[in-house]
């Protein structure tokens, strides 16, 4: 109940955010430590190549939920004959997926940090033309399809779906694939610093695999055995040990 509370707040709140313009004045600007050499490695020349880039990276964004939010709960229902595993994984990777965005909206409204092809497009054209975006910090589709390849992982660690483990072990490297392929997309259009995709990766994936693992895969119920002995020393005792 507390964890539905939470997940359906997450959601409204990324909902609002998300229909709410971001703030149009930078406070951060450039990159921060490896982000120059980063950048100047894998941002490409022409823009055209960078337009590609862009829209080959949103291909795995767009289609985050489908493997574990469509498949993988299909899965479990039709071939696995458990509806209940099916309706649980959905909502798991529903509530992952809505406290990665939650996240990522939150420090996009706090950092306000501008896209370097912003920041590039106003050093070329100083008297103005540029479009004003403030979402670089932490990457938004990185996050969210590194969550997907979070949650198939921890899906697929702990439900033999893909009836073994090599099957099982595959889905997880499709969908973090999936997940890189988008990150250096984010790179190589010139979206985000290397900081912004790093952080982003690290953040989704962490929710992803998380929130499945801890709050309900790694619930394991052990049972509470308790022990009363005799003791016999100095006088007559009991002594009493458990497990909890």
């Amino acid at each position: 109940m507390v964890e539905g509370a939470f997940t359906v707040s997450s959601g409204v709140v990324t909902l609002a955010l998300a229909l709410d313009d971001p703030p149009q004045e930078p406070r951060w600007k450039g990159g921060i430590l490896f982000d120059g050499a980063v950048r100047g490695a894998m941002r490409l020349s022409s823009p055209s190549a960078r337009q590609a880039a862009r829209s080959i990276g949103d291909w795995p964004y767009y289609a985050a939920g489908l493997m574990p939010l469509l498949a993988d709960p299909l899965v479990a229902w039709l071939v696995r004959d458990d509806a209940t595993a099916a309706a649980n994984m959905e909502l798991i990777g529903l509530e992952a997926f809505s406290y990665a965005g939650l996240s990522s909206f939150i420090s996009t409204r706090i950092s306000v940090r501008e896209r370097p092809d912003v920041t590039e497009c106003r050093r070329e054209h100083p008297e103005g033309g540029c479009d004003r975006d403030t979402e670089a910090f932490w990457s938004g589709h990185t996050t969210i399809v590194a969550a997907s390849a979070g949650i198939v992982c921890a899906n697929h660690q702990f439900m033999a779906l893909w009836g073994s483990p090599a099957a099982d072990a595959s889905a997880c490297g499709l969908a973090t694939s999936a997940a890189l392929v988008t990150t250096i997309s984010r790179l190589a259009a010139d979206r985000h610093y290397a900081s912004d995709v790093l952080v982003g990766f690290g953040i989704g994936f962490g929710f992803g695999y998380g929130v499945p693992t801890l709050l309900h895969y790694g619930r394991t119920k052990k049972p509470v055995l308790v022990a009363i002995q005799p003791a016999f020393g100095d006088g007559a005792a009991l002594n009493v040990a458990g497990s909890f």
